[in-house]
């Protein structure tokens, strides 16, 4: 469970994503300088590209990105797609092959727009090379974004990528992107307008959205983020965190087959122009920030802080 959002608003654009699971992995804030090296399955290599910013999981000195940003502020994030996900066979596979952990630092180390990013991808194959043994790929699709433009990148039943543009600019889980777009349109009618109350005669503030759905599934989550991105004004990152705490799951209202209950580790809004990562972790209240130092982006050495 997961949702993403890219909004802008007067020449500031946030990327919001929350990460909503039943378990976790040492999570930390990590930049990854221009000058770490980096080998793809594609058999490409560089030393020398854009400085990323963002959360991951740092296994074998490599971060393995669940979100990021470089700085010519594109944007990208991973959400879980359980079900609908298909990768090629590793053995046997020709062609534009990329693992799936590693199409974020692919893409955000060679593109400064979504234009490029689709260029880039149009003819990949995400095979099914897991980083280890321990760590199996996991079904997954994309959202990337700039100030400008949006795009979900999702596979096909032999792991080809689909690349979507995002009128709407949100992506949640399963499931597809396009039967999120279909069931959105049943919402057309919700407006911010108070509306007139047959019972009461009455204008009622927040009647124009009744039936905005409030549960914590996938496609609801997508039509409250997508009503709320589509009316709100985001100033600032902690305004950006508003439409994040909505669709925040708290502990104990939505549990896993197992009964474990899910949670959202940490909401994060990621302001590019800046190149600021603000996060807040599950039982903190507060926002933090991570700003690298000029130091920090032009070494060799990826940077580290933990939630």
């Amino acid at each position: 469970m997961c949702t993403a959002v890219s909004l802008s608003h007067e020449n500031r654009h946030f990327y919001t994503r929350t990460l909503d699971l039943e378990y976790r992995f040492a999570e930390t804030v990590t930049v990854m300088p221009r000058r770490y090296p980096l080998r793809f399955t594609d058999s490409t290599q560089t030393a020398d590209h854009p400085a990323l910013l963002g959360m991951a999981y740092v296994k074998n000195d490599y971060p393995l990105y669940y979100d990021a940003m470089n700085e010519h502020g594109l944007c990208m994030a991973g959400l879980a797609f359980e079900g609908f996900c298909t990768y090629a066979p590793a053995e046997g596979t020709v062609g534009h092959r990329i693992a799936p952990w590693e199409l974020i630092p692919y893409v955000l180390t060679r593109c400064r727009t979504v234009d490029e990013a689709k260029c880039l991808l149009q003819d990949a194959v995400l095979v099914d090379l897991p980083f280890c043994d321990a760590l199996p790929n996991q079904p997954m699709h994309w959202m990337i974004a700039n100030p400008t433009a949006c795009a979900v990148l999702e596979t096909d039943g032999d792991g080809r990528l689909r690349i979507y543009d995002d009128p709407v600019g949100v992506m949640t889980n399963a499931p597809s992107f396009l039967a999120h777009l279909a069931h959105l349109g049943q919402y057309r009618h919700l407006t911010p307008h108070p509306k007139l109350d047959r019972d009461t005669g009455r204008l009622m503030r927040g009647m124009g959205a009744l039936g905005l759905p409030g549960d914590w599934s996938s496609p609801s989550r997508f039509v409250r983020a997508a009503f709320q991105r589509r009316y709100m004004r985001c100033h600032t990152a902690e305004e950006a965190f508003s439409l994040t705490d909505s669709v925040k799951v708290p502990r104990g209202v939505s549990l896993s087959a197992d009964g474990r209950p899910i949670v959202t580790v940490y909401s994060a809004v990621m302001e590019p122009q800046r190149m600021a990562y603000y996060f807040r972790a599950e039982g903190d209240s507060a926002i933090r920030c991570v700003r690298p130092t000029a130091l920090q982006l032009r070494g060799n050495t990826c940077y580290s802080m933990p939630l």
